[in-house]
């Protein structure tokens, strides 16, 4: 018998079920069955389309909640709370960064099929104009972060050469290169090389 969902706030009910099925998507790619996502969340398998229209949409939304996640600021605050010096946060925040794009490649992988037949609908679709470039979801997404790495720098303003945001834009950039094994690129930077370079560049 399927498990009888408990009352929760529709919010709650949409982050536990999205919670349970990125890992399943990292794990299994995108065939994955609404009755396997409701066994993990601990669900009837009726309560997932009570939230979901459908599984496109579903896997949609856990695009988005991989790239950028519902609370992430705030545990990105976290993370950076008991670091002090600068460089201990560059490698905190690339760390972060880097494994958040593991993830989002993962799961952005097993959506794809799902991901083009939402751009396709809208694109066909005679009530709106059809969207050009990235989904909304990934703009803000890079829009998030790009505000998170300035605050980052904010604090240490007056002993940079560059502005906060210039700053953000190249821990970005460097971060973002760093690691693209599909693109058969090699050896990675890690986390601490990052730091090194953001902060004093490639000179002695």
């Amino acid at each position: 018998m399927s498990p009888r969902a408990s009352a929760m706030a529709p919010e709650d009910r949409r982050k536990a079920i999205l919670d349970a099925l990125i890992p399943l998507l990292v794990d299994k790619g995108g065939d994955i069955t609404t009755k396997e996502i409701a066994r993990a969340a601990g669900i009837a398998e009726g309560t997932i389309f009570r939230v979901f229209p459908d599984k496109a949409t579903l896997l949609f939304a856990a695009a988005e909640e991989a790239i950028n996640p519902a609370g992430g600021q705030e545990a990105f605050e976290e993370a950076l709370a008991e670091a002090d010096e600068l460089r201990d946060r560059i490698v905190i925040a690339a760390t972060r960064i880097l494994e958040r794009m593991r993830l989002t490649m993962a799961v952005m992988s097993a959506c794809r099929p799902y991901l083009a037949a939402k751009f396709h609908e809208a694109h066909h679709s005679k009530s709106k104009q059809a969207p050009i470039g990235p989904p909304e979801f990934m703009l803000k997404a890079q829009r998030d972060l790009h505000e998170r790495l300035t605050r980052l720098f904010e604090p240490y303003a007056e002993g940079l050469a560059v502005t906060p945001e210039t700053a953000a834009l190249a821990l970005r950039s460097l971060t973002f290169g760093a690691a693209r094994p599909e693109l058969g690129l090699s050896p990675a930077l890690t986390p601490e090389e990052i730091a090194d370079l953001v902060l004093h560049g490639v000179l002695p």
